[in-house]
């Protein structure tokens, strides 16, 4: 039998209460129950043949232990731990009870801190406040003053989560099968007419992101974090302080690691929805990653464990690790994380280095490095800079050291895929910081008109150039990421830094599903792409060299003259030519960009027995096959894929 938890908190009302429940309670008094020291420290609650056996986080002296029958939480009788079951910051003891029916009988147990108290780190589900659920609010931009505590609890899970679907994911060693669809639980799903903004809601939207061929989830926080922000100052860049009292919509903040996020529950069973959840995502061979948040002073112990928590427990297939980046090296040799992918920027100075001896280092498929750099170049170079060829070449053809690269374009902390080509600067001002926050630099464009606009023209041009950037990402050789909503256009009204709005500047409004549908149709053309072609996808770092003796290199660079690519800092525009000999493929594949302000030829390279045919293209009238003179024409900002076929 698994044990569930309620909320509980020590207020004046409360021996008052509990004193007249007493006259008709069904569960056994005080008497009945005896208290005993237990061996077994280990934290959280398990049943026993006497009883049960808790193991409790607290720095209190003496403990309010409050015992209730689930369907009947009036129902309930207090005891009293006092500080000689405390080992340290743990209270550990057994409940043993003289008739063993008696633990049988309960089936839930919750225990009241100090109003200053903090609640048990280890605690596996909370509820909110009475006074709260009766108003009927979604619980969300609320303090932990207004939470009650709930231990971490025992609750069993429909099936074995014990393996994680990343090692199917990514078989046969192809460490660039990922395809990353990161999300904001609450803002993805608050819009829906039905349990929005929570894991169950979450739930329906499987089958979109499967039907768009992502197979990862990166989920933003969604463990129990503090919804307000608390502290005025900013002492890293995801600092949730930014400013006192604002809501911590993000969630990039310390919290409660080991409870699935109440506000994100639709109800009942918190634990129970967010495995059926990831279970249901499995199903549909999608993996599940959650981003981590811990604090500088974080223990390394403490956040293995807390990984290790969510992986034993729901199946979490790996984790982006933020804040403090020196636990990473703790969590990358961990022998029961062995299986879990790893993001995060810095791994340590000798983890990629060739030859050096690491537990669980010869598996590269597990660690992806998550930085800005593709993202930098690629909004450069899409934007027409001067000097910027060079560096988006090198960042969308390569890995790191072998290693894979989390590539985007837009993330949570800078403007999306819509806002970069609507604005040419940030508009933060419902931030309430003066327009002063976030980032200064976007390496944005407005396409000729600040915001919102009717001409067709710049809608039009619009989206072409977000058709651009949505190439730029899913044929690069590492791992793309796609924020949700940016395959059919979702704007954030040009902020980009919206980490305290708990609205429709985060929602997701799914009616542009429909307006910008030639944009998703466009999305899921690139994914399938991608999946057919595994030459622009290599395991390691293109030689651009034909080592292998295939007849032509694995990728090589050209432009108006074959085998000639102009890589000077005026030039806008590259050909990729990747080998499909070196992937064991037909077909070769051909991809174009011209980021220049003026139409621009293309050398086509002849293949023996083969013709080259157009598969994508972010403007189908601006593309233009000269078949007799060889050349290949493409308008202004417009990017085109051919395929060589027999």
């Amino acid at each position: 039998m698994g044990i569930s938890y309620r909320a509980c908190r020590e207020d004046r009302d409360f021996k008052k209460i509990n004193g007249k429940l007493c006259e008709y309670m069904k569960i056994p008094d005080k008497s009945s129950i005896t208290l005993e020291a237990a061996s077994d420290i280990s934290p959280g609650a398990k049943r026993i043949t006497r009883g049960w056996q808790f193991g409790i986080f607290s720095n209190d002296t003496v403990m309010m232990l409050t015992l209730f029958l689930q369907n009947e939480p009036d129902n309930c009788i207090s005891v009293e731990i006092p500080g000689t079951f405390r080992k340290g910051n743990f209270f550990s003891f057994i409940l043993e009870f003289a008739d063993e029916s008696g633990a049988d009988e309960l089936d839930g147990v919750c225990y009241a801190v100090g109003e200053e108290k903090r609640a048990d780190v280890y605690a596996k589900e909370y509820c909110y406040a009475a006074k709260e659920a009766e108003r009927g609010g979604d619980f969300f931009g609320r303090s932990r003053d207004e939470l009650y505590s709930v231990l971490r609890c025992d609750i069993p899970m429909e099936k074995n989560r014990e393996s994680s679907i990343y090692d199917t994911l990514c078989s046969s060693e192809n460490i660039t099968a990922p395809l990353i669809y990161k999300l904001h639980v609450r803002g993805y799903t608050k819009l829906e007419s039905e349990n929005g903004g929570t894991f169950a809601a979450l739930m329906k939207k499987a089958e979109y992101i499967q039907e768009l061929g992502m197979n990862m989830v990166l989920l933003m926080p969604c463990y129990e974090f503090n919804e307000t922000t608390v502290s005025a100052e900013r002492n890293n860049y995801y600092d949730a302080g930014f400013a006192s009292g604002k809501i911590n919509y993000w969630g990039y903040t310390d919290g409660y690691y080991f409870a699935p996020k109440r506000a994100y529950c639709a109800g009942g069973n918190c634990v129970e929805e967010f495995g059926r959840m990831v279970n249901l995502f499995h199903e549909k061979s999608i993996a599940v990653l959650m981003e981590m948040w811990f604090p500088y002073d974080m223990s390394p112990v403490m956040a293995v464990e807390i990984l290790r928590y969510w992986h034993i427990t729901y199946g979490i297939d790996g984790f982006r690790i933020m804040g403090s980046c020196g636990l990473l090296y703790a969590v990358r040799t961990d022998m029961q994380l062995a299986d879990c992918v790893l993001l995060g920027e810095d791994f340590g100075e000798d983890s990629f280095q060739v030859g050096a001896v690491q537990p669980f280092y010869d598996d590269k498929r597990r660690i992806i490095k998550y930085n800005d750099g593709f993202m930098e170049a690629g909004r450069h170079f899409l934007r027409g800079d001067e000097d910027s060829i060079v560096n988006f070449v090198n960042r969308v053809t390569r890995h790191d050291g072998g290693h894979p690269t989390v590539n985007f374009m837009a993330d949570q902390n800078c403007l999306s895929f819509m806002d970069m080509v609507s604005f040419e600067r940030r508009h933060n001002e419902y931030n309430g910081e003066n327009n002063l926050d976030g980032r200064r630099y976007n390496i944005s464009f407005n396409c000729g008109t600040e915001g919102k606009t009717k001409r067709e023209v710049i809608l039009r041009q619009r989206k072409k150039m977000i058709k651009n950037a949505l190439a730029m990402v899913f044929l690069s050789a590492s791992v793309p990421m796609l924020v949700a909503g940016d395959e059919f256009g979702v704007s954030h009204g040009g902020n980009n830094n919206p980490y305290c709005h708990d609205n429709e500047i985060n929602y997701i409004d799914w009616e542009l599903l429909s307006k910008n549908s030639d944009l998703y149709e466009f999305t899921r053309k690139l994914i399938q792409f991608r999946k057919e072609h595994s030459c622009i996808r290599p395991q390691h770092d293109f030689s651009m060299n034909d080592h292998k003796i295939k007849g032509m290199p694995d990728l090589s660079c050209h432009s108006e003259r074959a085998w000639f690519p102009l890589m000077a800092e005026y030039s806008h525009n590259i050909g990729l030519l990747y080998s499909g000999a070196y992937a064991g493929e037909q077909a070769n594949v051909y991809v174009l960009y011209n980021m220049h302000t003026q139409l621009h030829e293309f050398a086509v390279i002849e293949m023996a027995g083969k013709k080259w045919t157009c598969a994508l293209s972010s403007d189908e009238t601006g593309v233009v096959y000269d078949e007799n003179r060889k050349k290949i024409k493409l308008a202004p900002y417009t990017m085109a894929v051919f395929v060589s076929e027999i």
